[in-house]
């Protein structure tokens, strides 16, 4: 009887080996060199188990296969292609982006109905439409309009840092405080303190978007590299709670405004606008700009939530994140502190004092640090495709079914030596107009092709006004507090410090 249990036993666990690794062959059959991979969790056990950040999970794997185009990887028994080839990844964003249209993130619309309806994780026909109608929305002339809005909550930062003074400054959480304000503003419509008031309830519930634990933070790894168990389990990204406030506060001021009659040049308003016309009106820089959409797609209230609450997470987040970077890495560097006081000096004299939009422009050096953080630290550190039609990659015998995972590491190629001279040094100076990036797909912070990061010319604004704000009063000095190199968070989607960061700030005595 015993060795009848044992015997059971061993085929059952026999049975389940080969249910979780029934695709491990996968790659070997193509004839395609791949990573180890555990039975039912694939290769991504470090991600899933939250010790490595996914960010540095493939930036790993992309030095460990340096010299391959491509090394075969598993998402559970999906097989995942790691690219490393600049050409290959420029085909994938761009020449035959029509093989790989969608992240690949199965959001369940019952679980999460917000983020299944966000422009980030639509797929297919309803990404193109949505897309084609949210695109208008971000156009130079839209954006010029929101540059009041950032530029007053930069002057109310600017005041913030005059007032409060201090040796040892949390700069991660007082610049997190400074673009909740500019989100609120730009996006929402709202006036936000968060600086001189951080328990502010908008404020709240955006730092409860990003506190994410454990048990949260193994959840959104399923949702992203294993989607069947978060189906089964019906896990979501935010809870009931957020989403509920988010959506009940866009209600609430739709519901004012349409009462009131009243406007505002914001991000909100441009959605109200096309729910309400379908398209959105011209703008005196843009005035034979054809913003009419031309599909069938018709926005609900959700898809305005939807689309807000993205806005919100990924200018939040992803600008506060580089700006707390950037002064991390300024604190380091006095040569381009003092290239980039000059800059600001030089162009607030030949514009009386004033900075406009069109003179925001003239801060080139504002742009270089900038994209060296970018460059060190894309916020989107791990750019995310699925095979959505049979691929043969060029000059290969190596075909891609369709549901083939894809995956590129933005940190591993900007941070590689072959494209960046000594890449763990901090130098804007690579980015003069003498010395441009020479390999297409060397460089893509916001990402690359038709699903390029929507709101990227928005981001720039805040991040160069929160620069301005500071490094026109202030020198950045190293504080002890601070780690570095920066640690990521694992539990975090985007490319987040795992610890406070600090700076002290002494106030300039030649400016």
């Amino acid at each position: 009887m015993d060795a009848y249990v044992l015997g059971l036993v061993a085929v059952l666990v026999l049975i389940v080996f080969k249910l979780g690794t029934r695709n491990h062959e996968y790659w070997r059959r193509k004839g395609v060199e791949s990573v180890g991979a555990v039975p039912f969790i694939g290769s991504m056990w470090p991600v899933v188990s939250l010790r490595e950040h996914m960010a540095d999970f493939f930036h790993r794997l992309a030095i460990e296969n340096k010299g391959k185009r491509f090394v075969g990887y598993f998402q559970g028994s999906t097989p995942g292609l790691l690219v490393l080839d600049p050409e290959l990844i420029r085909s994938i964003l761009i020449s035959d982006f029509s093989h790989f249209v969608d992240h690949g993130f199965e959001i369940d619309p019952e679980a999460d109905p917000m983020q299944s309806r966000n422009l980030f994780n639509m797929s297919g026909q309803y990404w193109k439409e949505m897309r084609s109608m949210l695109s208008p929305t971000f156009s130079s002339g839209k954006i010029k309009a929101l540059f009041p809005l950032v530029q007053e909550c930069a002057t109310s930062f600017e005041n913030y840092m005059l007032s409060h003074k201090s040796q040892d400054i949390n700069i991660k959480d007082l610049l997190a405080r400074y673009t909740t304000n500019v989100i609120g503003s730009c996006a929402f419509g709202i006036t936000v303190n968060s600086l001189e008031n951080p328990e502010d309830k908008f404020r709240q519930m955006g730092r409860k978007l990003f506190e994410v634990d454990f048990v949260q933070g193994f959840k959104n790894s399923c949702i992203f590299f294993q989607p069947q168990i978060a189906n089964i389990f019906k896990f979501r990204v935010f809870s009931e709670e957020l989403t509920n406030f988010f959506r009940n506060l866009v209600h609430e001021i739709m519901d004012r405004r349409a009462k009131s009659g009243n406007t505002r040049k914001d991000f909100l308003q441009l959605l109200i606008q096309l729910k309400e016309k379908g398209k959105l009106g011209s703008t005196d820089d843009e005035p034979n700009e054809n913003n009419e959409s031309s599909i069938g797609l018709k926005l609900t209230d959700d898809d305005i939530v939807a689309q807000a609450l993205v806005f919100f997470i990924g200018g939040f987040e992803s600008t506060s994140m580089t700006l707390t970077y950037t002064l991390m890495e300024l604190a380091r560097n006095p040569e381009a502190q003092r290239k980039a006081r000059a800059n600001i000096k030089e162009v607030l004299q030949r514009h009386d004092g004033i900075l406009s939009f069109q003179s925001m422009q003239e801060l080139t050096y504002l742009d270089k640090i900038a994209n060296e953080t970018l460059r060190m630290y894309p916020p989107l550190a791990v750019i995310n495709r699925i095979c959505t039609k049979q691929y043969k990659i060029p000059n290969t015998n190596v075909t891609l079914e369709k549901g083939t995972a894809i995956a590129i590491s933005v940190k591993g190629i900007q941070n590689d030596p072959q494209y960046f001279e000594d890449p763990e040094t901090f130098n804007p100076d690579r980015f003069s107009d003498e010395n441009p990036v020479k390999t297409k797909c060397a460089f893509m912070p916001f990402g690359e092709g038709p699903r390029q990061c929507i709101g990227m010319r928005f981001a720039k604004m805040p991040l160069k006004l929160g620069l301005f704000s500071i490094l026109r009063h202030f020198e950045v000095l190293q504080s002890p507090k601070t780690v570095y190199p920066p640690e990521f968070d694992p539990r975090q989607f985007f490319l987040a410090s795992k610890h406070d960061i600090y700076v002290q700030l002494r106030e300039c005595s030649d400016y």
